[in-house]
């Protein structure tokens, strides 16, 4: 078993979780393994003798696992019942000491029913949230928080979302002083339901750089850094967001192809919409961490290749290297104790 420095920069991968499993995972450990990152691979017996397969490596350890929790599982039965699934013993090897973080793109619920009930949620901490890095006309990208973890919640959580997802901006993507907005119908203050509203005027005594509401459709230009909402609300714009670029895509695809003046003209912004793919693509970020535990989580997208899911072990090792979960739960500890 793996035990101090050496657990902490340890980073647990699900082999069996995601569409292209195990072959993404395993090809995204690889890349890791490369580098020298130590990975503890959680799969079932073949998927682990692939990945053994594909070299000796000395910071590679393995552990074989007879279940998994597939998308039709009930996210808390799964947790209970399936113990030796890849979730189950990934996310207890981090509550154990055995690795520093869990990278999966399995079951998004099972990951978040799974990090309350065995990592726990750190100490001060109302309700777990998922954050995930949109792209952004800025170029450098907004935090999304959250993207379903938490769907009911008080005023008093969103606020904790905007004090995580500003620790993660800070302590894991760099960013300098990052704005927070506060997602809404409108931009007025008094908007939105008793929840919004009251949430307002917590953000507004909140030790964070507060820039008031935000409206959908601004998202994406730059009006904040870090944008914050209940986990429903969050997960339905992503989902309308992808089902809008999947559509605009499809419908862009059908005129390409209705003469050979539009094929010519589209071979000609072939670069063009490379660049737009390079922007829009999700696996330059890695994938959506569940804030709010006492270990790390992050949960990859289940269409993630092997380039998605070696960004997410480089996301997770900078949040081990940064004590991220740490100095969320002193932040929101010490604001706790100052209203009380």
């Amino acid at each position: 078993m793996n035990t101090g420095v050496k657990a902490r920069t340890t980073v647990a991968v699900d082999l069996m979780g995601g569409d292209y499993a195990p072959d993404a995972p395993i090809k995204g450990c690889v890349a890791a393994l490369e580098k020298g990152v130590r990975i503890l691979a959680l799969g079932d017996a073949e998927a682990v003798a692939q990945l053994r397969n594909q070299g000796n490596y000395p910071n590679l350890e393995a552990i074989e696992c007879s279940e998994v929790v597939t998308q039709d599982d009930s996210p808390v039965s799964a947790i209970r019942h399936k113990r030796d699934s890849t979730i189950v013993r990934g996310l207890t090897a981090v509550k154990q000491g055995q690795a520093g973080a869990f990278v999966s793109a399995g079951s998004t619920g099972a990951l978040v029913a799974g990090g309350a009930l065995i990592i726990r949620r750190a100490k001060g901490i109302d309700r777990p949230c998922l954050g995930i890095v949109l792209p952004s006309r800025n170029k450098r990208g907004v935090l999304f928080v959250d993207l379903g973890a938490s769907s009911d919640v008080r005023a008093e959580t969103l606020v904790e979302f905007g004090l995580m997802g500003k620790i993660y901006a800070e302590h894991v993507l760099g960013w300098d002083e990052p704005t927070v907005g506060l997602l809404n119908i409108g931009t007025e203050k008094q908007k939105g339901n008793m929840v919004a509203r009251k949430a307002y005027a917590l953000f507004e005594q909140a030790p964070l750089n507060f820039v008031g509401n935000i409206e959908a459709r601004d998202v994406f230009f730059g009006k904040a850094d870090v944008v914050v909402t209940d986990g429903f609300t969050g997960n339905v714009f992503l989902k309308t967001c992808e089902g809008t670029a999947l559509f605009q895509m499809e419908t862009i695809k059908e005129q390409v192809y209705a003469s050979l003046r539009s094929k010519l003209g589209a071979f000609l912004m072939k670069p063009a919409f490379r660049k737009v793919y390079q922007v829009l693509d999700y696996s330059t970020y890695g994938g959506a961490p569940l804030l709010g535990l006492e270990g790390c989580v992050v949960k990859c997208h289940g269409s993630s290749g092997a380039t998605a899911i070696a960004n997410g072990i480089d996301q997770a090792l900078k949040f081990l290297s940064n004590d991220v979960a740490s100095i969320i739960s002193e932040t929101i500890g010490k604001i706790h104790e100052e209203n009380a």
